[in-house]
């Protein structure tokens, strides 16, 4: 180990990379040092920053172990003299700090930093981070090798064209060169260089056929991220992927050698974790996984925070097969869904859950086309009068076992299954043939999920059930929420217009609780917003709700849109809306869902 005075090391034939470390403090930088030469790097010790980027050139530094707290320049000041002379890519710098604080790893990764760790630092943790910043390195020196050869051989083969026979073997080199690149590729995500799905499900099978009896073999961790698709719906699919890759490099970062991680697809991982060393050992693996990819992330000078949720399952107590060590990771990671950045093991709970959800799904199949999901109707009043404007169709199933189900448990199972389009085209007709049986002209407003937004054939379809059942086009409201049309707008736009031409009317529902309600406004054909329940009941009791409550009935007047709140349960609610200018309510003031669009317009003033 090269000192502060210099020194001879270990022959680097022998080393896995050679380390300058820079830290004022002796004992820290001796301890360290030492460690890192005993897993097979040479170090070169510097008790200053002061002149290191010569010292890199003269001592061949491959990787710099950098602290950030130094009396005589910092290591902010060193690592931006570093990367006026070197780049990222040949000299990677680790930057280590005292201070857990996200606006000092920000401000490192913005000057140049490759990656960072905490004191007290725990050394798998930093020999895992050394690594691979050391063998991104070589791929990058073995690129270059490359690019150089190739150039080379080309200049060879203008100078030579006779040469018939090296251009020949030179072709067939390539030709196989390109045939180990699609075999790879076909095993591996371009993005991110993880194992893809295909090669996961292989290493799975390879690593189920070693199971014996041992208690735990190994455990498959299911990783989804949090936020990842608003921020690359928002930011776009240039800094989605740019995310993506910083946050593989935290994740491998985070596991051993003789661990396997894969994209499954999007922003879904998987890792095989080899003698997992019980639930407390696969526990803390987790808690570093959630704990480095919930740290903000600098891209393009924005300042990004994801985070994830990881479900686990064990193998073999969870099982020997690869479809169920899968299913039950994926279900154990919906559980932590519901918290968000946590970690959840499977257990009889969840499997519980997952009977109960195909019990449910197996009778739902068959209930559709029973006709045993049934449309209820909310009236939706005129506040100034108290007089019916219309009905909002709601699902409802009764079931002749099990009673009322709500649409809390089933509407769920049925989206997962993929069922929501037939439900609702089934109720759409019923609801158009109840409406024309009763007396009156209101309105009726249903809602569309985001499947049925992005369908092409959406309008054709909707105008085919108003033809069928005789139910008029100017009677009937689409409702629609923000979020269902986020990311493909334009298609959003032309959908929606077609129906509007046709007299059919366009709300936008639980308005205000989405991220670009203005942009939405101006972009779509929208005739009414209906004010999120949430902000309507909290207006007694909470004057910013209030504030958005009357914010939103005034723009809604200003853009000569009509304007409906939902949730109105009081009385002095439904007074307060009207004394603002809201034009429409609906709740429970008004009475609930009823299997009939029935209604009499006395009790409905009495009521209000």
């Amino acid at each position: 180990m090269s000192s502060a005075h210099g020194g001879e090391g270990a022959s680097s034939m022998t080393r896995l990379g050679r380390i300058l470390l820079v830290d004022d403090q002796a004992q820290n930088r001796d301890m360290l040092g030492r460690r890192l030469e005993r897993r097979g790097y040479d170090v070169v010790l510097r008790e200053s920053a002061v002149g290191i980027e010569e010292v890199i050139l003269e001592e061949e530094i491959e990787l710099v172990l950098l602290d950030w707290m130094m009396p005589e320049r910092s290591g902010q000041d060193a690592l931006v003299g570093i990367r006026t002379r070197y780049d990222a890519e040949h000299v990677p710098v680790i930057v280590v700090t005292a201070l857990d604080d996200s606006d000092v790893v920000s401000t490192a990764l913005e000057a140049g930093a490759n990656d960072y760790v905490c004191k007290p630092i725990d050394l798998r943790v930093l020999t895992a981070r050394v690594k691979a910043q050391l063998d991104r390195r070589q791929a990058v020196l073995a690129l270059d090798a490359i690019r150089n050869d190739l150039e080379r051989t080309v200049q060879e083969r203008t100078q030579d064209l006779v040469k018939v026979n090296e251009s020949l073997f030179a072709e067939i080199g390539e030709r196989e060169a390109a045939e180990a690149r699609a075999q790879s590729l076909a095993r591996h995500d371009p993005l991110t260089g993880l194992a893809n799905r295909r090669h996961f499900l292989e290493e799975l099978e390879r690593r189920l056929a070693l199971v014996g009896e041992e208690e735990d073999a190994f455990a498959l961790m299911y990783v989804d991220l949090d936020r990842f698709k608003p921020i690359n719906d928002v930011h776009g699919h240039a800094i989605g992927d740019q995310l993506l890759q910083v946050i593989v490099t935290r994740l491998s970062g985070c596991i051993r050698d003789d661990s396997f991680a894969a994209r499954l697809g999007g922003d879904e991982f998987a890792i095989l974790l080899e003698d997992p060393q019980g639930r407390e050992g696969v526990g803390s693996a987790a808690r570093r996984i959630l704990n480095e990819l919930s740290a903000p992330i600098l891209i393009n000078g924005l300042k990004l925070t994801v985070g994830a949720s990881i479900g686990v399952s064990l193998c073999p107590r969870d099982g020997r097969l690869a479809a169920d060590l899968m299913q039950r990771g994926d279900a154990a990671m919906l559980r932590a869904k519901e918290e968000r950045g946590a970690f959840k093991f499977f257990d009889s709970s969840i499997d519980e859950e997952l009977k109960w959800k195909a019990a449910l799904e197996a009778e739902l199949r068959a209930a559709i086309p029973n006709g045993d999901i049934v449309p209820y109707f909310q009236p939706v009043v005129r506040l100034d009068t108290g007089a019916l404007a219309g009905f909002e169709v709601l699902a409802r199933w009764p079931h002749q076992q099990r009673g009322m189900i709500p649409p809390a448990h089933f509407i769920p199972v049925a989206e997962e299954a993929g069922l929501v389009d037939a439900m609702f085209w089934a109720l759409l007709a019923r609801a158009c043939e109840k409406a024309l049986a009763a007396p009156g002209d209101f309105m009726l407003a249903v809602n569309i999920s985001p499947s049925q937004v992005r369908d092409q054939w959406f309008p054709e379809k909707v105008l085919r059930t108003l033809q069928e059942t005789g139910f008029p086009a100017q009677r009937l409201e689409i409702e629609v929420t923000e979020s269902a049309m986020i990311g493909d707008v334009q298609r959003a736009k032309t959908s929606l217009m077609s129906l509007k031409n046709q007299g059919v009317k366009i709300a936008l529902d639980d308005f205000g609780t989405g991220y670009s309600s203005l942009f939405l406004l101006r972009e779509l054909p929208i005739d009414k917003i209906k004010i999120d329940r949430s902000f309507v009941a909290a207006m007694a009791t909470d004057r910013e709700a209030s504030t958005i409550v009357r914010a939103l009935v005034g723009l809604g007047g200003a853009l000569g849109l009509k304007v409906t709140a939902e949730g109105v349960e009081e009385r002095g609610t439904a007074e307060s809306l009207e004394a603002i200018g809201c034009e429409f309510a609906q709740g429970y003031l008004y009475g609930p869902a009823i299997a009939a669009p029935h209604y009499e317009p006395q009790a409905l003033r009495k009521a209000v």
